[in-house]
């Protein structure tokens, strides 16, 4: 196996681990992996109140599947949406009290998060990896290719 053929094995085994522990974890406080939820939350709990738009962009999520995880978020009582006054068709989305205490108890597992996958690694090794890692995200940035 080659360096470059191990990093994207190493990567992808990485990927697997934090994402089972991150659905174990979504699911122990209530809300559902694979949604967005968890990082609509933290967005909110920053930036609010915000249009429908703005989540998406942040967030990184399809409008139309972060509609359908919005109106699931307002059941639960996390999040209202008001018409926005500047513009009929438009909703302003922030969180309820419920929804902040949901975002600090997102912030506070993902932070326990960090704290296991950083253990052990110092603080030069860690500003390493990210310059590392930031230059290959750059790279993904600027190859246009969808896959390649």
């Amino acid at each position: 196996m080659t360096k470059k053929q191990k990093f994207r094995e190493t990567l992808y085994q990485i990927e697997l681990l934090k994402r089972k522990k991150v659905q174990k974890f979504l699911l122990d406080i209530g809300l559902t992996p694979g949604q967005g939820q968890a990082r609509i939350l933290i967005f909110l709990s920053v930036h609010s109140p915000v249009s429908q738009r703005e989540i998406a962009d942040a967030c990184l999520l399809d409008v139309t599947t972060m509609s359908r995880t919005l109106d699931k978020m307002e059941r639960q009582g996390l999040l209202r949406r008001e018409r926005d006054p500047e513009c009929r068709r438009a909703y302003r989305v922030e969180l309820t009290e419920e929804g902040c205490r949901k975002a600090e108890e997102v912030k506070k597992g993902f932070r326990c998060l960090e704290d296991i996958m950083c253990s052990e690694v110092s603080d030069e090794e860690l500003e390493e990896l990210i310059r590392g890692l930031e230059k290959i995200r750059e790279n993904l940035r600027r190859d246009g290719r969808e896959n390649g």
